[in-house]
């Protein structure tokens, strides 16, 4: 496999692979060409099939928080940048978690993995947890659908974080779910950003 493995004109910083079917998808941030600051207003999905990862195909843009010549903006509440998506597959459909700076974020939704995605909602979240679910704690999500259905959401910045999501809305954080500071903050093993959960053979890990 060559490396790079997408074009040098391409920059998706933040990259998340996913198997869906027999094709793996990087979701991730967008970098501009040229630009001073991190990240773009808008996401991009490449793949490639299992077994030619050689060969990548650009499926385009898949979400926006600003409008450009080919797309209207996504969302109606913030024009703030997307950082570090994550993408998960449940009951027929793909959501797509996104990190909109300053913002809590928020979740899309599409019938294929390839997007497009439009806007399901913001994160709803309890009256009782607003103090502690302040502005950016959702920020880099990843997310884990385990084999039962529950749905768990981990994120955060220079420490992590956790709530379970409720399985039929897909945005609703379940009260009293929120654990805090769950992986390590003392180095050499303290946590920055960008969890990645997975499960592999009936053991999770934390990328």
């Amino acid at each position: 496999m060559a490396n790079p493995y997408l074009p040098n004109w391409e920059y998706i910083p933040d990259g998340e692979p996913r198997v869906f079917g027999d094709r793996v998808y990087i979701y991730g941030s967008h970098d501009k060409a040229g630009s001073d600051r991190f990240c773009d207003y808008k996401l991009k999905v490449w793949s490639a099939d299992c077994k030619n990862l050689n060969h990548w195909t650009c499926h385009g843009d898949i979400f926006h928080t600003r409008p450009d010549e080919d797309h209207g903006s996504d969302v109606d509440w913030t024009d703030h940048e997307l950082y570090a998506p994550d993408v998960v597959y449940k009951d027929g459909k793909y959501y797509l978690y996104a990190y909109i700076v300053d913002q809590k974020g928020c979740v899309a939704v599409s019938d294929k993995p390839e997007g497009p995605f439009t806007l399901l909602s913001k994160y709803h979240v309890g009256p009782d947890e607003n103090e502690i679910l302040k502005e950016g704690i959702f920020i880099d999500p990843g997310v884990l659908v385990d084999d039962d259905g529950r749905v768990y959401i981990y994120c955060g910045f220079n420490h992590s974080f956790l709530a379970e999501l409720d399985g039929n809305t897909m945005v609703d954080v379940l009260p009293s779910s929120f654990v805090d500071r769950f992986l390590p903050e003392e180095e050499p093993t303290a946590f920055f950003e960008a969890c990645s959960p997975r499960k592999v053979n009936g053991l999770y890990y934390m990328i």
